[in-house]
């Protein structure tokens, strides 16, 4: 039985973090990263980093508050990454904001009730 092994592409990216949300951007090939918590004093992340499959790039943190436990989905018909709620400390949000590849834009600030630990779908047309 062949033995699989991990291999180490970059040591340079986002910094250590959990309750972070991750999706695949499939029209740019690119998985898109935004935000989490990290250390052990809870520092909440805004940053959004993406990763091609050879380096990490991180981009401005112009965009969503800060914040951890949030949703993100990819629409593929629309070609943008969708981000809703999550926790900003012991508060729940329910902003929806959408990432372009540049820019974040707010596009709701009210929708379902604010939430966090919650997740989304990314659902793919197929043509028959």
């Amino acid at each position: 039985m062949a033995q699989l092994l991990w291999t180490q592409k970059q040591d340079v990216g986002p910094s250590p973090r959990s309750d972070v949300a991750m999706v695949f951007d499939a029209a740019r090939s690119r998985v898109v990263l935004f935000g989490g918590a990290g250390g052990s004093t809870a520092t909440l992340f805004n940053d959004t980093w993406e990763w091609d499959g050879e380096n990490w790039t991180q981009y401005e943190d112009i965009g969503p508050a800060p914040r951890s436990r949030h949703g993100m989905a990819y629409d593929s018909k629309r070609g943008r990454t969708v981000l809703f709620g999550g926790s900003a400390g012991n508060v729940n949000l329910n902003d929806t904001w959408e990432w372009d590849g540049q820019d974040w834009t707010q596009v709701a600030d009210t929708g379902p009730p604010a939430r966090g630990g919650h997740a989304m779908l990314t659902i793919a047309s197929v043509a028959v």
